[in-house]
């Protein structure tokens, strides 16, 4: 019986490990979620902007009266510097790394908090059984031998 106690306490010590293990790795997989939704978020500014910037040639274009040679080269270089930035950028390639970061992630932290959930049903199972065995050891030796 003792040994058996002793096992269960051995058990429950070992998984209560596991689960702050497994804690403090759900912990750094949601820090990092959350850096890559800050990397989003920038790369969804610098979209914004370029878009703000076609926007504002594109109405500047709508507005010309006249075929100005030297604003309609103006123009045009700065929609292609615009096109450039936007492909330096590679905004495409960091989006979809992000989403899979994200992806990849996500799934981490639902297996964490299975093992967690497994690990906490796994304590309360090693619990009952310690609180059911009793304080003392009723295993008696017999005095006369056969």
């Amino acid at each position: 019986m003792m040994d058996q106690l002793s096992a269960a306490e051995q058990e429950l010590r070992r998984k209560k490990e596991e689960a702050d293990n497994d804690m403090m790795m759900a912990a750094m997989a949601s820090d990092s979620a959350k850096e890559a939704e800050d990397n989003a978020r920038k790369a969804k500014s610098t979209v914004k902007t370029v878009l703000k910037l076609i926007s504002t040639l594109m109405e500047q274009l709508g507005n010309i009266d006249k075929v100005d040679l030297s604003k309609l080269n103006q123009i045009d270089e700065s929609l292609k510097r615009a096109k450039d930035k936007m492909a330096d950028s590679g905004l495409d390639n960091k989006l979809k790394e992000l989403n899979d970061v994200a992806s990849t992630q996500e799934e981490l932290i639902k297996n964490y908090d299975q093992q967690i959930r497994e690990i906490k049903a796994d304590i309360d199972n090693l619990n009952d059984i310690k609180n059911t065995l009793p304080d003392g050891c009723f295993n008696t030796a017999s005095l006369e031998q056969p």
